[in-house]
């Protein structure tokens, strides 16, 4: 199997891992202990994303098109890692100050948060290392890098289940972070030696930040939509079992897209090398080229194989069957949208874009909580996100629309 091929197996594993993580959690210990693992993952994984910014983009920016050693920007890393520890040290001894003793009736609540916070900059130093391995170690080392959190969290939630306890969820994000986090930094510090000898040449720091501010809007406002979303179904009075059945159909839903990132570097690629904007026609023809017959039974069969274990983990009843179609059909608007967007990514639509991943944050938290007035949330958060999403689509269309008169003129 080509080397490309290998690496999308290994990132479908690691996507698998997360959903099946989901899964295990609701089928071995109730939907209210995921409404809880679903809280703290969503809001972990956004945290992660408020505290990297935008540099993961930057430093492969650096490293493809400035040519920065990769020693030197490992240095920068480590050093931007210390902060970000600093800080969450910060908030956990405020904390602890704030709540001293364990007989405050909040001090429960509180403890897997100040255990996130020390996850967060372990979390953030693995994206950011990993960042740095793409040119060095090639497309599957990478993606095994990539999918390794996951697969350790899956790991991690074995025996709690086994032991039937739900209160170490944090812990075991806080594990999986660090062992990951280690991970990585022993193949970048391995990797840096052979370029130790150009650590010290020039390399634009305003660059850096410039890419990063520019892109990490974006990433930080899509990260922050599902967790807001669960978090406006729990603040509305949905009970923790509907938040946990919720949370599990937002997995369902942002699988989606992760197979549209799959198909957005080939995309992104041909479009940054086009002489004039490609539209909806040229992305059809560039997934047709990309999706081989291989990859299509491929995917078919991953298809058949979650249709065949669903059933077995997936909770019963008619409103968890609805949250399902309906977050399934959500997922596949998304996916259409976020290859449009990475066109207009590729023409450099930077602030357009910030505007249009804000309006999903706003959207959809607005039509979430308008629709919890009528339905409960497994039927309103699916319908909020359908109705987002086919909004954000059509935004999209006028944005090319816009973006491909000037590439004209």
């Amino acid at each position: 199997m080509r080397p490309a091929l290998w690496s999308v197996v290994i990132q479908a594993a690691g996507s698998a891992a997360t959903f099946a993580s989901a899964l295990l959690v609701a089928s071995q210990l109730g939907l209210a202990a995921q409404g809880e693992f679903g809280l703290l993952r969503s809001w972990s994984d956004a945290a992660v994303t408020v505290a990297v910014l935008g540099f993961p983009q930057a430093l492969l920016h650096l490293q493809y098109r400035e040519r920065a050693p990769m020693a030197a920007l490992r240095a920068w890393v480590g050093r931007y890692v210390m902060v970000l520890t600093a800080v969450a040290l910060i908030v956990v001894l405020v904390a602890a100050a704030l709540w001293p003793t364990q007989h405050s009736s909040r001090w429960p609540a509180l403890m897997p948060l100040q255990v996130i916070a020390l996850a967060v900059p372990l979390a953030a130093a693995q994206l950011l290392w990993r960042s740095l391995m793409l040119r060095e170690v090639g497309a599957v080392p990478y993606a095994a890098i990539t999918a390794a959190p996951a697969m350790l969290v899956l790991l991690g939630l074995v025996p709690l289940c086994l032991a039937q306890r739900s209160g170490g969820f944090a812990w075991v994000l806080f594990g999986a972070a660090a062992v990951s986090a280690m991970l990585s930094g022993a193949l970048t510090h391995r990797l840096a030696r052979r370029d130790a000898n150009r650590a010290s040449a020039a390399w634009s720091r305003r660059s850096l930040w410039t890419v990063s501010l520019e892109t990490g809007g974006q990433s930080v406002l899509t990260a922050l939509a599902p967790p807001l979303v669960l978090s406006t179904a729990s603040w509305l009075g949905g009970p923790l079992a509907q938040v946990g059945i919720v949370s599990l159909g937002l997995h369902l839903y942002q699988l989606f897209g992760v197979a549209a990132a799959y198909v957005a570097p080939m995309v992104y690629d041909r479009a940054a090398r086009a002489d004039t904007g490609l539209g909806g026609s040229e992305l059809l023809a560039l997934i047709r080229l990309g999706v081989t017959r291989r990859v299509g039974f491929g995917m078919v069969g991953v298809a058949l194989l979650a249709l065949g274990v669903m059933p077995l983990l997936w909770p019963a009843g008619v409103a968890s069957w609805v949250l399902l179609g309906g977050m399934a059909m959500a997922g596949i608007v998304s996916m259409a949208v976020r290859l449009l967007v990475t066109l207009l990514l590729a023409r450099g639509a930077f602030r357009p874009l910030t505007l249009h991943a804000l309006g999903r944050v706003l959207i959809s938290c607005a039509l979430t909580a308008a629709l919890m007035r009528i339905w409960p949330a497994p039927v309103a958060v699916p319908l909020a996100l359908m109705l987002t999403e086919l909004a954000l689509f059509g935004w999209a269309l006028v944005l090319m629309r816009l973006s491909l008169v000037r590439v004209d003129r």
